[in-house]
């Protein structure tokens, strides 16, 4: 079986045809017919009492998947990503998608024959597993926050296989009964989901009550490197609008899998042309991105020879971590729900990566 070079040992031949299988009855049984996305429920982990969090989507007729989020804190991107879900321009339909990729959570997607990897393909090829409808093959991928959707490790591959099974029966019960009712509106504290738990060597459906971990919204402090700051750059009349993106260029450094890096594009409100545009690593971990963010802004300002007067943002979160530094900057910080001159700016820098 193909070794993918994570550090963890890799699953047997056997433990990939289970998966495989499991993958074949679940896309044979099409569940996306009946199940909407926002119809959440739970699995419990028998080997090590993690629980995941279900949706199966596709029933838009697109990306025909189950995804499960993994822990409480998972559950919280999840809700904070639904609740955004009335946004109003192309960055906060980013912003919030941003949000699910930051989760942790497995994938078993089924895709187009081209959408395939050389790794998905011999993974088929050698667990001699049939896959019937062609036009769909199933993929599966790990996401961690920061890093790019990668290949299972070994436990994964077990676990994966257990939410597949698992998920099936939960989405026949509700074809049967109507069980489960979809989860929007407003961010709950606290929700009951249909979970499925392994306990003296048997599967039971039980009624457990969770709570989503919401996001932390990273918090900037005031140093004494901004009375400098100050002195050195005078406040010019200029509004500047920030953005803070995931680039689809994945970096090889350290340990697999690959960082996703994040874009701080920083472009003139009036012109519309670019003055900044900076690479971040959420590296080791997606709390080590945030402090990085106001040292590239501030190299920025070096760069144009002054402060800007105002800057506008869409992020809730980097109004959150830049409103008490350029506070002190007495630089004017304001949220907007659309920002053209620089989302016209991140289209383009996303066309030159992909022609690139």
């Amino acid at each position: 079986m193909p070794d993918y070079g994570w550090p963890e040992p890799v699953a047997s031949p056997e433990e990939w045809r289970q998966l495989l299988i499991a993958a074949e009855a679940f896309k044979a049984a099409r569940p996306w017919l009946w199940m909407f996305e926002t119809m959440l429920f739970a699995v419990q982990n028998p080997e090590t009492d993690e629980v995941g969090f279900g949706s199966i989507t596709g029933q838009l007729g697109q990306h025909f998947a189950l995804i499960v989020y993994l822990g409480e804190e998972s559950l919280g991107n999840y809700f904070s990503a639904v609740h955004g879900i009335q946004a109003v321009s192309f960055l906060e339909e980013r912003e919030h998608g941003m949000l699910l990729l930051e989760a942790p959570q497995l994938q078993a997607s089924f895709e187009s024959p081209q959408a395939m990897s050389t790794m998905d393909r011999r993974l088929v090829k050698e667990a001699k597993v049939r896959i019937r409808g062609r036009d769909l093959w199933p993929a599966f991928r790990s996401f961690m926050p920061g890093r790019a959707p990668w290949y299972l490790t070994r436990p994964q591959v077990r676990f994966l296989t257990v939410l597949l099974e698992q998920a099936l029966i939960v989405a026949e019960m509700q074809l049967r009964e109507n069980m489960l009712g979809s989860q929007g509106g407003d961010l709950p504290k606290t929700l009951q989901l249909l979970s499925r738990v392994y306990a003296e060597g048997a599967w039971s459906s039980v009624e457990r009550t969770f709570t989503p971990r919401y996001p932390v919204f990273p918090t900037g402090t005031a140093s004494a490197d901004l009375a400098a700051v100050r002195r050195q750059l005078p406040l010019q009349d200029l509004q500047l609008q920030v953005h803070l993106a995931l680039a689809p260029m994945p970096v090889e450094e350290g340990p697999l899998p690959p960082y996703l890096p994040y874009l701080l594009l920083a472009v003139d409100a009036e012109s519309g042309m670019a003055v900044g545009s900076e690479l971040l690593l959420a590296q080791p971990t997606l709390a080590d991105l945030w402090p990085q963010v106001l040292p590239k802004l501030l190299e920025v300002f070096d760069r144009l020879q002054g402060r800007p007067k105002r800057i506008q943002l869409v992020s809730e979160r980097l109004y959150h971590l830049l409103a008490a530094p350029l506070g002190e900057l007495g630089v004017k910080l304001t949220r907007a729900r659309t920002m053209p001159a620089l989302e016209g700016a991140l289209l383009g820098f996303e066309d030159w990566l992909a022609t690139s």
